[in-house]
């Protein structure tokens, strides 16, 4: 009797401390969402799951090369009470504000389609970049894996003569959860 209360209690803790009814909860004080809050099925339970980005606030005048202000991904799963649980969160999805020199702020949208999530990246100068990561959960595993990581170029004055793309999958990189992908880093 003592353990099925423990397990009760534990479980009503867990409720109480990551559920919360509002996607704005999980934004702390001093931080702001970048952009618009994903929202999808992300586990297959027919409910709208969301996905957001935070930056501190002022890091457009903050954020540097040399000093970066990293965002973070947050990931909420909806719950049939209508509120949301904080199941992931990394600050190596998204580049931070200033990664590009030139673009500044290379995150263009997270989004989310058929189960799946994409991080979109753009940037660079006369010579264009893309990056889209692309992640998926496995419910056995109760993670996030990189399912692929696409990498784009092209000259701005000769876009379709120029145009390079290579898109690495699993096949290349193996299963990667969430928690260990870089985005700082290429993976191969």
């Amino acid at each position: 009797m003592k353990l099925l209360l423990t397990f009760i209690f534990t479980l009503l803790l867990n409720t109480v401390f990551f559920a919360q009814s509002s996607i704005n909860d999980f934004v702390p004080a001093g931080y702001s969402i970048v952009r618009t809050v994903a929202e999808g099925d992300l586990n297959y339970d027919k409910l709208n799951d969301a996905i957001l980005v935070i930056g501190k606030n002022g890091e457009d005048s903050l954020s540097t090369i040399e000093h970066p202000l990293k965002r973070k991904l947050i990931i909420l799963f909806a719950l049939p009470n209508k509120t949301y649980k904080l199941v992931a969160q990394s600050l190596n999805q998204v580049y931070y504000y200033s990664y590009d020199p030139n673009f500044r702020d290379a995150f263009v949208e997270v989004h989310i389609e058929n189960n799946i999530f994409y991080i979109e990246h753009y940037g660079g100068f006369a010579q264009r970049w893309g990056r889209t990561t692309a992640f998926q959960y496995n419910a056995a595993d109760k993670l996030f894996y990189l399912l692929s990581d696409e990498h784009s170029t092209f000259y701005a004055t000769d876009p379709n003569n120029t145009l390079s793309e290579k898109t690495y999958t699993q096949k290349n990189f193996g299963k990667v959860p969430l928690n260990k992908f870089d985005i700082y880093k290429i993976v191969k």
